[in-house]
């Protein structure tokens, strides 16, 4: 049997830590038969910042109940669930049952892993992505931000991997489903760094991500998968309300069904041709606001009361929620220590930004997104579920002419924003297009603006010296959140097109890496699950 103990000081060596759980647990270290970590994360509020851990302790059933009926603090029985949460439980078997052939379209998280899912079980998947593989994205991204030349179709959202290839790479998330261990492990299994299995705030880095792309990428064609890249999808092929296949933008017909579109949080177009199709959209409110960037010794100094040393470059996550209901709330977004602020666009004469950071987290910067709500009462249109993306746009133009074109970003000291200056000078910033000094509060809607100044001094006095001289504030930051859900039945497909199913973060479901993979993953569980769907027609 085995019992779960958390909050335990991390140290490197096995004796040092098997007497600290023989002293929470009460009994002689000799009567512990097995110890093994299982999760691991940086405590910042210590002074000085220890390492605190969790364990998995093999005991005799006896001892076990004797232990538990003590109740020391922080200890509790393992369970299935525990086993689940680091990827150490199998999923249950699946077998392909349909007659068709599966068509997913996307490559990024979501539509990655439920391909992976479905390649699985036996199904002839067909992978379809807009973009290049990873290898040839990695050049036109370069090639964007050195000369700011934007290939629609491959940057930094479109292409393999999706808008996470070039991101911070954090994969942990607030939802704590055994399938998350899963998708882990099989990370871990084509060149994830083993840690993020015991990490509480693991982190693989663009780096690594784009070396673990081609591996998955080949294991899915040895399972059957075909997948086809620069087959961008221009519309389905419904008929009597069920989906049958899509036509590619060369013109090309494909037939198959189920049909899962993985669309991403950017891919506009898409979005517009699946309403065009029938399937049933709302509206969802987003959060914009601005990246925040600091010289990462600052955010140590402040994290850990010293300079980091060995320690990891220290991040933050904050919340602002003003009293009244007057001013907005806002927060922090994808904290990027040790990283870069980025371009983030698939559209011409638009400047969105993103964080972005590798495995080693080593730039000289750190930075966040800091974001207000927005509600949908703030949409030009309370009836079509697409007006969010014309809020979204107007800003990102908006900020393009700010910026002087070229991509670049329009910037502003934070201590100038909340004085309502215009900053005359700005210091150096990892922003690679470069970056052009704004009025932001002439780009933000008002009450975004508003909401980020109460939360800036908010910030200030949880984390001492983020307002100083050398913070810059570089906009906008937009697309956080979709600002679409398109409706889903119990069986996660759309209540209004039969056979079609719309995943992820550009469905309006996820947030993150790990959250689309989980939403990808659990759309292929319930149509493995589900009976064999019937014949298509004869196109």
């Amino acid at each position: 049997m085995a019992l779960l103990v958390g909050n335990v000081a991390w140290s490197r060596e096995d004796a040092a830590v098997r007497r600290a759980l023989s002293e929470r647990l009460g009994v002689p270290a000799a009567r512990l038969r097995r110890v093994e970590m299982v999760r691991r994360s940086l405590d910042g509020r210590r002074r000085p910042p220890r390492w605190m851990s969790t364990w998995k302790v093999e005991v005799d059933d006896g001892l076990e109940a004797e232990i538990l009926a003590r109740r020391p603090p922080g200890v509790r029985r393992y369970t299935e669930r525990d086993e689940a949460r680091r990827g150490r439980l199998s999923l249950p078997a699946r077998r392909w049952r349909g007659p068709g052939r599966p068509i997913v379209v996307g490559a990024g998280p979501a539509g990655l892993f439920a391909a992976w899912r479905l390649a699985e079980a036996g199904a002839p998947v067909l992978l379809l992505e807009r973009g290049d593989p990873v290898e040839e994205r990695q050049r036109r991204v370069r090639r964007f931000l050195r000369h700011g030349e934007l290939d629609p179709e491959s940057n930094l959202l479109f292409g393999e991997g999706g808008a996470g290839t070039f991101s911070d790479g954090k994969i942990y998330t607030r939802r704590r489903d055994g399938e998350v261990g899963w998708i882990l492990r099989v990370l871990v299994e084509h060149g994830a760094d083993p840690a993020i299995l015991e990490e509480g705030w693991a982190h693989i880095g663009t780096d690594r991500i784009r070396e673990i792309l081609p591996r998955m990428r080949a294991a899915l064609v040895g399972r059957g998968a075909e997948i086809r890249f620069r087959a961008a999808v221009a519309d389905l092929l419904v008929e009597e309300r069920r989906c049958v296949g899509v036509r590619l933008a060369d013109g090309e017909e494909i037939a198959g069904s189920p049909v899962l579109v993985a669309p991403g949080h950017s891919a506009r177009d898409t979005w517009a041709m699946l309403v065009a199709a029938g399937a049933r959209a709302v509206q969802r409110p987003i959060r914009v606001g601005v990246r925040v960037e600091h010289p990462q010794k600052r955010i140590d100094l402040a994290r850990y009361g010293r300079p980091r040393g060995e320690l990891p470059a220290a991040s933050y996550r904050l919340r602002s929620h003003p009293p009244g209901g007057r001013v907005r709330a806002a927060h922090t977004f994808c904290m990027c220590p040790g990283g870069t602020v980025v371009p983030a666009t698939n559209h011409p004469g638009r400047v969105v930004v993103n964080g972005m950071s590798f495995s080693r987290r080593a730039s000289w910067w750190a930075n966040s997104a800091v974001v207000a709500e927005v509600p949908v009462s703030d949409y030009d249109d309370p009836a079509d579920p697409l007006a969010g993306v014309r809020y979204q746009d107007a800003l990102e133009r908006a900020a393009f002419a700010a910026g002087g074109g070229a991509f670049r970003a329009p910037a502003q000291r934070l201590v100038d924003f909340l004085d309502g200056r215009v900053t005359a000078d700005l210091p150096r910033v990892s922003y690679p297009r470069g970056v052009t000094p704004a009025d932001l509060r002439a780009i933000l809607p008002e009450p975004v603006a508003v909401a980020l100044a109460a939360a800036f001094r908010h910030f200030d006095r949880r984390l001492p010296g983020f307002i100083c001289e050398e913070a810059v504030l570089i906009a906008p930051e937009s697309r956080t959140t979709s600002p679409v859900r398109f409706l889903r039945d119990e069986a996660g497909a759309s209540p209004t097109v039969a056979g079609l199913h719309v995943l992820g973060e550009g469905a309006g479901y996820a947030g993150g890496i790990a959250s689309a993979a989980l939403d990808g993953l659990r759309a292929a569980e319930a149509i493995l699950a589900a009976p064999a769907t019937r014949p298509l027609s004869g196109r």
